[in-house]
């Protein structure tokens, strides 16, 4: 990795990051300013707990009874849709190669003497830079908001659902780059990831519905693997989800290394 080209696009991207990081915060704190009213509430529990499977799937709510804590409302309202909303943060972000092709900008950096691997590598590790931040910023915005209610937190546990978020949202980054040095044209490379992020969020929810014969698609699905509730129940992170998701994350970002080493960039 370039250090040069990672603050070179770290400062290009600065004010984006610091916007995501804000409203993500903001969010974090309104969510638990929600939950005192929400406690109050004895009917919304068992409402949730009979919800159909599938509902209870789009929302990460399926397994063990729902029970309404500081935690699990964070999870419901915030951290099951975290990497949907970070995912489109992670999808726009990891075109940027694809918008230097078209824009004619990578030509002058490829002119320089630096490797194009190191290009590829510096910019993915502001992106991941950046998630972290967010990260971070969600779980500081749940405990400043925890605090204002007057409640306390599982920093630990809302950390470990966090991590695994953040490493979902990584898999949609890397499969996004995979797809920029492929196509080399930001609305091709945003089609296909906007298509596979939407239709793995479609498939977790819309398979409990189907023929159980074909449950095991399911499994296709890369949210499938992301149980927020599930996490906070346990206090511990899937296994499953984290071999998957490194394995996917790990494999997509090498291919999109070795297809960019050997594409024609010319403009």
């Amino acid at each position: 990795m370039s250090l040069r080209l990672f603050l070179n696009n770290l400062k290009l991207g600065r004010w984006g990051l610091l916007a995501w990081a804000g409203i993500i915060f903001l969010y974090a704190l309104l969510t638990m300013s929600l939950y005192p009213s929400m406690k109050s509430d004895d009917d919304i529990v068992s409402l949730i707990n009979e919800m159909p499977e599938a509902f209870k799937a789009a929302f990460g709510w399926e397994g063990a009874d729902f029970i309404l804590t500081p935690e699990s409302f964070a999870a419901m309202e915030l951290l099951v849709l975290w990497p949907v909303i970070i995912g489109i943060y992670a999808i726009s972000s990891s075109i940027g190669i694809a918008r230097e092709v078209e824009r004619g900008t990578l030509d002058l950096l490829l002119a320089q003497p630096v490797q194009r691997y190191k290009i590829l590598i510096s910019k993915f590790a502001v992106f991941v830079f950046a998630a972290i931040l967010i990260a971070s910023a969600s779980l500081i915005g749940l405990i400043v908001g925890s605090a204002m209610i007057q409640e306390s937190v599982d920093i630990v546990t809302l950390s470990l659902v966090l991590l695994e978020a953040l490493l979902l949202v990584l898999v949609f980054a890397s499969l996004t780059l995979f797809f920029a040095t492929i196509f080399l044209q930001p609305r091709k490379s945003l089609l296909a990831a906007g298509i596979l992020m939407a239709g793995s969020y479609i498939l977790n929810f819309v398979i409990p519905i189907l023929d159980p014969s074909i449950s095991w698609l399911r499994n296709l699905s890369l949210f499938y693997y992301y149980q927020p509730q599930e996490i906070i129940s346990n206090a511990s992170l899937n296994g499953t989800a984290i071999v998957v998701y490194a394995g996917v994350a790990v494999v997509a970002f090498i291919a999109a290394i070795l297809v960019f080493q050997r594409r024609d960039i010319s403009t």
